[in-house]
Formats: structure tokens, C-alpha cells, sequence
């Protein structure tokens, strides 16, 4: 549609010539074109329009140059009125690519995007995420490095101790029996000796009962030998002070918290809140627990579900009580009298002293140590130990 200028119509009644184009553009069904740039903006499209702008441009230039005394050379001066001119607006209404437009058009009223409104703080967001995303995968990739570091650290320390425990009882073992190989030989000797001297048609009951004197006495030497060994590792020279054993029991957990995670294993606290402290020694203590947890997460590496649980309360005589409790195979009804004695174990690579050991520190304590069987699977180690003002 081509719209020049319309100032009356038929009735008489006068416009204003781009109110006209206004009306026009918006009820026409088609791009509308016109010749002058005063009607872009007010519906028409553009194209090739007589600009008075340029024209007033062009021409001020001629009137500079001819009142700095430089006349124009070669016949008539042509002054430029026509632009290349389009609305954007337009463009866009009617689905015209810019495109197609002449080389040089010039476009009136676009429009910005927000790209290009805020180009550089796009850009300054989209990296400042970017940074925050690779700091947070360094981040991710430095924890997970240092909790494999942390297992196997554990791990390797676990081995180390296994490894030191049976140096231990093999130099404990080899000590042992070099101190009481001989009072057993002289032993063997002797009570052989006095039942040659009874034996005979006229026994000799001296020479019997001097042998069976020296029997006696090598027993006595072999006995004092196992009681020295046993003291020196009951000897305790540390001083036994209030303990928590809430405390100690929050303190292993955070020792074993790996474990826990690395079995899948579910642990349930239940702490009194109004437990009474114990006297004794905290090192002694903590071994204990530390030691009940362990079996327990070492009975349930084939078990599901996996759930650990703790307890403590007050008992009826104002001692406290600690139990733990698991899900895993449990302990055989014929082996829950035998669980707590010297080199007694169900593991394949057990020493059967931890529990041993457990009991002789709970009992150094005044206290005792049992184990029941969980329902409706796993068991329960308890222990109960007397406080300042318990009944012992």
C-alpha cells in the first residue's frame, strides 16, 4: 500500500497528514510505503523517502562553502534529499529481514535487546558463575581425594595394628615360654623321679617326698613368673579421675565415623542427658567402647540392615549402664560363656584378647560385663560401672 498525503477528504473535514498514515497503517492488511521520513514512526515502513534533514544538512554546506569564497565548479549544484530509511517496528510487525534491506539502509526505532542493554553484566555473571562452579568442583574433588586418603590411612593403620598385636603376643609368647620351660622340665623330671621311687618293692618315700618338695617348688616358680607378666600389664600408673562417658562415647564415634560410612551402616544414639560421671581412667574406657563398636561393625559386613545402637542410663543403684547393641550374624548360644576368655575368638583373624581385655578394665573399675542375644537378630554388650555415689 502506497499512502502519499491525504489533508481533507470528501466531507471537507481537514488532518493532520500523519494522523492519516496512522489510521491507515492500522487497519491495512499489508506493508504501507511512503515518499517523506516525517511519516516513519507513524506506520509506514520506509524506503527511498525525501528526508528534510538531509536536505537541510546538504544545503548548509553549500552556504558554508559559498561564504568561505569557494565556489562550486561545473554547472548546476544538486542538493541530496532522499534516505535510505525504515522503521524497525514495522519491520519486525510484517516479517521483513533486515536482510533484505539495500546496502546503507538506515533503521529508526530498534529496539535493544537485553544482550545488547546488558552485555557486560552478562558476561561478568556468566563468569563469575563459571569460577564459582569449577571453585566448587575443586572443592568436591579435594574432599572426596581427602576421604580416600583418610580410609586408607585407617586402613593401613588398622593392618599396622593387627601387625603389631601379633608381634606382640609372639615376643609375649616366646617369653612365656622360655621362663617356664624349665620349671615344667624340672617339674616333668621330678614327679617322674617320685613315682620311680614309689614304685619299687621297697618304695622310698624320702627320696618320693624330696622330689615332690622340688615339684612344688618349680610350681610355685612357674606361677610366679605368669603372675609377674600379668601384673605388668594390669599395672596402672594412671590416676582415675570423673569421666563422662557420654563424652567418651561421642568421642569414638567420631573415631569410627568412616567405618560407619563405609559399611553403610545406620547409627542410633540414645544418651541420658542426666548421666552421673564415673571414676576412672578415660583411656581405659574409651578402648572399651572402642572395642564393642568395632566387633559390632565387623559382625555386620554381610548383614542387612546394618544399624548400630548405643545407649546409655542410669541403673537403679545410681551406676551407669552402656550398651551396645547390633544387627549382624550374633554370637552361638554354646560360645556366650567362652566370649570373654583369654585367646577365645570366632574371628578368622582374632587374637581373642579384646574382649578379655575389656572385662579386666571394666572389672579393674569395680564394675561388670556381659553379652545377651539382640532381637531378633545381632547381640548386646553391656557394661555397668559404679559412680561416686553408687552402691558397689
Amino acid at each position: 500500500m502506497l499512502y502519499t498525503t491525504l489533508f481533507r477528504d470528501g466531507t471537507g473535514e481537514s488532518f493532520v497528514p500523519h494522523e492519516v498514515v496512522e489510521r491507515v497503517s492500522s487497519a491495512a492488511n499489508a506493508p504501507t510505503y511512503g515518499f517523506h521520513d516525517q511519516y516513519i514512526g507513524h506506520g509506514i515502513v520506509g524506503g527511498h523517502v525525501y528526508s528534510l534533514s538531509a536536505h537541510g544538512v546538504e544545503t548548509a554546506k553549500l552556504a558554508l562553502q559559498a561564504l568561505s569564497g569557494d565556489e562550486p565548479s561545473g554547472g548546476p549544484v544538486e542538493v541530496p534529499t532522499n534516505k535510505l530509511l525504515f522503521d524497525w517496528r514495522q519491520l519486525r510487525r510484517w516479517g521483513i529481514s533486515e536482510s533484505k534491506l539495500p546496502q546503507g539502509s538506515e533503521i529508526w526505532f530498534r529496539q535493544p535487546s537485553a544482550w545488547d542493554q546488558y552485555k557486560t553484566s552478562i558476561l561478568a555473571i556468566t563468569g563469575a558463575i563459571l569460577v564459582q562452579a569449577l571453585l566448587i568442583a575443586l572443592l568436591i574433588h579435594e574432599r572426596q581425594y581427602r576421604r580416600r586418603a583418610e580410609r586408607t590411612a585407617r586402613e593401613t593403620f588398622s593392618e599396622l595394628a593387627q601387625v603389631n598385636r601379633m608381634a606382640t603376643a609372639g615376643e609375649l609368647s616366646a617369653t612365656l615360654a622360655h621362663e617356664i620351660r624349665q620349671p615344667l622340665t624340672a617339674m616333668a623330671a621330678m614327679a617322674s623321679a617320685a613315682l620311680r621311687w614309689l614304685s619299687r618293692e621297697d618304695p622310698d618315700i624320702g627320696r618320693a617326698r624330696d622330689a615332690l618338695d622340688k615339684v612344688v617348688v618349680a610350681g610355685n616358680h612357674a606361677s610366679d613368673v605368669i603372675t609377674n607378666v600379668r601384673a605388668m600389664f594390669e599395672k596402672d600408673t594412671q590416676e582415675k579421675t570423673p569421666t563422662d562417658v557420654n563424652k567418651l562415647i561421642k568421642t569414638v564415634l567420631g573415631l569410627v565415623y568412616i567405618d560407619l560410612r563405609k559399611h553403610s551402616i545406620e547409627s542410633q544414639v540414645n544418651l541420658s542427658e542426666q548421666l552421673p560421671p564415673v571414676i576412672g581412667n578415660e583411656i581405659q574406657l574409651q578402648q572399651v567402647i572402642l572395642n564393642l563398636v568395632m566387633n559390632a561393625i565387623e559382625s555386620m559386613n554381610s548383614a542387612e540392615p546394618r544399624v548400630l545402637s548405643i545407649k546409655s542410663e542410669t541403673t537403679e543403684h545410681n551406676g551407669v549402664s552402656v550398651s551396645v547393641a547390633d544387627t549382624g550374624s550374633g554370637i552361638s548360644l554354646t560360645n556366650l560363656n567362652q566370649i570373654f576368655k583369654p585367646m577365645f575368638t570366632t574371628k578368622a583373624r582374632g587374637m581373642g584378647m579384646g574382649l578379655s581385655i575389656c572385662r579386666s578394665i571394666i572389672e579393674s573399675h569395680n564394675g561388670r560385663i556381659w553379652v545377651s542375644a539382640g532381637a531378633p537378630r545381632g547381640s548386646i554388650f553391656q557394661f555397668e560401672l559404679p559412680t561416686g555415689g553408687a552402691e558397689h
